[in-house]
């Protein structure tokens, strides 16, 4: 093992002076102009070169950002001389920009010296002398030029230099340096407590719909915190002391009674009240006064209203507890001030530091009452964080538009208590309710109104949520005259805007109960607003390429695509079924002559007469499609050879019927079909298909214009 060791560190010593060497080759390529931009271009072995001396370079500063710091002396200059030779070779390549460039190797030089001690930036500064010094000898560069370079550089290191020396440089280097390690500590002593844990965040489990926590559970989990807190110091205290009871009383949210909130003793004769306000001793504290002791307590004392029998009280403390440390000097209300309760069988006074200890409590009381309001704060927060997120999660994870409505509802209605919700799109001069759910709804679904009238007509107009204050008196009409909803007290109307632009809609929310779109639940539902803006763009957008990609776009029927798995499907179904299936197919008669003679652009319309045609004719359950060119398909679900003879007679008689003119001309257009029948002629597609496709042939050459059954010809084959 010892022999290896010694072994790689030779190694690693030989690879280290190959570094250096090349950094000293690169230094007499550059000297000699080897690397001047135009003999640089033209040669490839320069190029090689200097490729090494930058992938050598730069793997050196990685080694160093990662934090392996060379330990050999060799090493440690290795890299410093190879971002000389890369800087020189900057300059010296950056041909008519030399002038400007010549700012990269005084910054490098400067850095160097400002950086690393003498022993080290020697070498680099004695590298890029021989460099200046070898251009001025090979007659690069003159004399002049030469001390205008070293001197600019020598400037340069000594500026900053004495920036980097200054007091000011110190001073605020050193605050740096005591606010990262201050920060470090921190850090460090919150993972010994736990307090960071190695846990996912919370975009990392974010909870499904069903399962984020709702608001009586967060307040259940403060006040069980901050009732904990409590019972455990009062507890304390009272040990350490040697006291009866440590109480803790607090005035109703009205400020009408006190309330026993937190007891510690061992008394059994304890009234839970609630107790006046005023009652015994806390009467006094009504005032401004901030304490009360007494001591030698006469006997029968009632001044502690939660103590049944009026048993000894040597001594009693009563202190206010304020539940704002930041206005403990000014004046206080006393409805919201708590009071902290102490007594004890011994007569004797309070001393200072018993007393102490009690005032420190009552401040370490209100500290936790503070730290509960932020913590209750925090985990509303982060349930109203945790349900905008899940509302945008939802929206972002649904294509189609239905899809996007049924998002949109859903995210509204976890974040607000709505009794309506609709969703407006704008249709030129009018919009219409695309989407409605909750009172109302059932007669607003489908209805149109004019953008000129009503708030959301507004909204979509000026792109601003309306009304301002998100109140509603039932006064102007929400969607027209007709719709004012009297029942509702807060109402909300959202833009659906994309990307700073026109509205293409609105999302309208309501309740019954005024108040309820605070400030932070607008900003909300304007967030989730223009998410929904941006998914029903991208949901028309993959609306309109779906039909693209499964309709022609010239006869606007299904195309061959389609076609082929609707057919699938079809057949698929009558298999299960044990039903009945007919595909037609059908050509236009002489249409080459008709594209010849009178032109394509008068094909394509004989094309869509005809497409409008099947269109018109087929049932809503049936198919029809541009197979090709001038074919055409029909599948017909759930008929024989009989229907589809009917059908293919109507077919063929509207479009004989058919005038299109051209040039004064009047061109009757005929087309041809064959069909085949499922299952008779044939129980697979490419059976059915083929037969159908022969029948069409057959029809073609028996004189057009005609219909042929696959049956009529299968006893011919």
């Amino acid at each position: 093992m010892k022999h290896r060791s010694f072994k790689d560190k030779v190694m690693k010593f030989a690879r280290t002076w190959h570094l250096i060497a090349l950094a000293a080759l690169g230094v007499f390529a550059v000297g000699t102009g080897a690397f001047d931009l135009n003999f640089a271009v033209r040669s490839w072995y320069v190029l090689i070169l200097g490729a090494f001396i930058v992938v050598a370079g730069l793997l050196d500063i990685i080694h160093r950002l990662k934090g392996s710091l060379p330990a050999h002396f060799s090493a440690q200059i290795q890299g410093p001389l190879l971002w000389t030779v890369m800087a020189w070779m900057l300059l010296r390549m950056s041909g008519p920009y030399y002038k400007y460039a010549i700012i990269i190797p005084a910054g490098f030089i400067t850095w160097i010296i400002t950086t690393y001690p003498p022993k080290i930036f020697i070498f680099p500064v004695l590298f890029a002398f021989i460099i200046e010094a070898s251009l001025t000898i090979s007659g690069r560069q003159p004399v002049v030029e030469l001390a205008v370079n070293m001197l600019l550089y020598g400037l340069a290191a000594i500026f900053l230099a004495l920036f980097v020396r200054s007091d000011a440089y110190r001073k605020k280097l050193l605050n740096s340096i005591k606010k990262a390690k201050k920060k470090s500590d921190a850090q460090e002593y919150a993972k010994d407590l736990g307090i960071i844990s190695s846990g996912p965040f919370i975009l990392e489990a974010l909870p499904e719909f069903e399962t984020i926590e709702n608001k009586e559970q967060l307040d259940a989990f403060t006040i069980k915190t901050i009732t904990d807190s409590f019972d455990l110091q009062l507890d304390l205290i009272r040990r350490s002391l040697n006291l009866t009871t440590v109480a803790v009383l607090w005035p109703d949210s009205q400020g009408r009674e006190l309330r026993l909130r937190n007891i510690s003793t061992i008394r059994k004769d304890i009234q839970p009240g609630p107790y006046a306000i005023g009652s015994g001793i806390t009467g006094v504290l009504l005032s401004d006064r901030k304490e009360i002791t007494l001591a030698s307590v006469k006997a029968g004392f009632s001044g502690l209203p939660y103590y049944n029998k009026k048993e000894e009280v040597g001594s009693l403390v009563a202190i206010k507890i304020i539940d704002d440390l930041q206005r403990e000097s000014s004046r206080v209300d006393k409805k919201k001030s708590g009071i902290l309760c102490v007594d004890r069988t011994e007569k004797s006074d309070w001393n200072e530091s018993e007393l102490t200890i009690l005032r420190l409590l009552s401040k370490k009381l209100s500290l936790d009452i503070n730290m509960g309001k932020h913590l209750y704060a925090i985990n509303r927060e982060k349930n109203a964080f945790q349900r905008v997120c899940v509302g945008l999660r939802e929206l972002n994870s649904v294509m189609g538009l239905q899809s996007v409505f049924d998002a949109t509802i859903k995210a509204v209605k976890t974040l607000v208590q709505a009794d309506f919700i609709a969703i407006s799109l704008l249709q030129g001069e009018h919009h219409s309710i695309v989407r409605a759910e909750g009172l109302y709804a059932e007669n607003l679904t489908g209805m149109e109104f004019s953008k000129n009238e009503g708030i959301v007509g507004q909204v979509m107009k000026i792109n601003h949520r309306l009304p301002a204050g998100a109140e509603y008196r039932g006064s102007a009409p929400i969607f027209s005259k007709e719709q004012r909803f009297p029942n509702f007290g807060s109402l909300i109307v959202l833009p659906l805007q994309k990307e700073e632009g026109d509205s293409i809609g609105a999302l309208t929310v309501a309740a019954r109960k005024p108040g309820v779109f605070t400030g932070h639940r607008r900003d909300i539902l304007e967030l989730i607003a223009a998410q929904v803006a941006i998914k029903i763009d991208l949901a028309q957008v993959h609306e309109q390429i779906n039909k693209i990609a499964k309709i022609d776009e010239l006869t606007n029927l299904a195309n061959h695509r389609t076609f082929q798995h609707a057919f699938d499907v079809m057949l698929n179904r009558a298999q299960r079924r044990s039903g009945r299936l007919c595909l037609i197919m059908c050509d236009i008669d002489y249409f080459k002559r008709i594209n010849d003679t009178y032109g394509h652009p008068f094909g394509d319309q004989v094309l869509k007469a005809i497409a409008d045609a099947l269109a018109g004719t087929v049932r809503t359950v049936d198919l029809a499609a541009r197979y090709g060119g001038e074919e055409f398909a029909i599948i017909l679900e759930d008929s024989d050879e009989y229907g589809g003879m009917e059908m293919a007679e109507r077919i063929r008689s509207k479009i004989e019927a058919l005038s299109l003119h051209k040039n004064n001309d009047t061109i009757n257009i005929t087309i041809s079909l064959g069909l085949a029948a499922f299952p008779n002629d044939g129980e697979k597609k490419s059976l059915l298909i083929d037969h159908a496709d022969q029948a069409l042939y057959k029809a073609k050459a028996g004189g057009r214009n005609c219909i042929k059954a696959w049956s009529e010809i299968a006893i011919f084959t």
